[in-house]
């Protein structure tokens, strides 16, 4: 399988409405339009007779028109000209599909499995889209682990003077990567510490586990004591999903699920639904911010002095290249959790856009 091949999720629903809107994807060029209310269709953004972008025309009937001579376009890709209607003309389409509040796209050559968004007991609160200036590799390192949660995040995560006390355990399966975390938690202040229901001494609990088709995480964060297992009063549910745009620009599609044990109906998440939103919008924020300061957009580990958090990234970069682009990978080996520092054998990650 190429990249194009899974289904990723490239806009929120309300960013496509009347008009053609053009997208990019693993360094694909489309276009997505709705020919008929809910119905969707995709196609490479490029018509075939003089290279116009299609975005830029006009949906006509079930039909896009481009700009540049009027040529239209159905669903199949199978194209007409206006002033020369013998002439057969095709371009490139899509499988899209609207779901959780989202548009997804894949080649429609490859029968990929739909991702799972699995939150039984749960409220949806948000669907939110960043993009970071960073590669799909290390976009995902940073999702990956922990360690830099006290520095970066405001709730999600632990207190940097105890970090040493931080807990981390890593499963890998063939297609999967998990990793649990527990550990003291960073102070929240009153209000967040009532609305969520944290006591003093409880600590942070994260658990996620990343997909390589696509390239996505399934979180779950709560807070507990741990000495008693008594949990706080909200608990959060989270996909992740990573849609690179090319080799240097990744998007960063987020879908956010809550409950909680307040009385009232879903838990009283309804009232403060707009909250949760506007924080978690600030905690992903932060995780594509901190991207802009790297040194290096090398995606290789050789020379990083890694930690025992830091595991995970080897496995990440196996299954990317294995599951997600469908190539070889480098002989690279992931670090040992006992140790501080490791030598990496020379070489680079391959990006292969297909």
């Amino acid at each position: 399988m190429a990249m194009i091949d899974h289904w990723h999720p490239v806009l929120k629903s309300n960013e496509l409405r009347d008009r053609p809107v053009g997208i990019q994807l693993g360094g694909h060029s489309i276009v997505l339009y709705r020919p008929r209310p809910g119905i969707l269709a995709g196609l490479a953004d490029d018509c075939p007779h003089r290279h116009m972008k299609l975005s830029l025309g006009e949906v006509t009937g079930e039909k896009l028109r481009c700009r540049y001579h009027g040529w239209t376009f159905d669903g199949d890709g199978q194209g007409e000209s206006p002033g020369t209607p013998k002439l057969q003309a095709c371009t490139t389409a899509y499988d899209v599909v609207e779901a959780f509040g989202a548009i997804w796209v894949k080649s429609k050559h490859c029968a990929a499995e739909f991702p799972r968004l699995d939150a039984p007991g749960y409220l949806p609160i948000c669907t939110l889209r960043h993009r970071a200036r960073a590669p799909l590799e290390l976009v995902l390192d940073n999702f990956s682990e922990t360690e830099h949660t006290p520095t970066t995040h405001a709730a999600f995560g632990y207190e940097l003077a105890r970090m040493s006390e931080v807990q981390v355990r890593c499963e890998s399966a063939e297609t999967t990567v998990r990793v649990m975390t527990t550990g003291p938690c960073k102070p929240l202040g009153r209000l967040l510490n009532f609305l969520i229901g944290v006591r003093p001494g409880y600590w942070f609990n994260s658990h996620w586990t990343t997909y390589f088709s696509p390239v996505y995480l399934a979180i779950d964060h709560w807070w507990s004591d741990p000495a008693t297992a008594r949990e706080s009063k909200v608990r959060w549910r989270v996909y992740v999903f990573l849609t690179p745009i090319d080799a240097s620009r990744t998007d960063v599609m987020t879908f956010a699920y809550a409950r909680s044990a307040w009385p009232g109906p879903a838990g009283a998440l309804r009232l403060f639904r707009w909250l949760m939103r506007k924080h978690l919008a600030k905690e992903i924020g932060f995780d594509v911010d901190i991207l802009d300061g790297l040194a290096s957009y090398e995606t290789g580990l050789e020379g990083m002095k890694l930690s025992r958090f830091d595991r995970v990234l080897g496995l990440n970069r196996e299954r990317i290249e294995r599951v997600y682009r469908g190539v070889g990978f480098l002989n690279l080996p992931a670090p040992n959790d006992d140790a501080h520092s490791h030598h990496r054998p020379k070489g680079q990650v391959r990006h292969d856009f297909r």
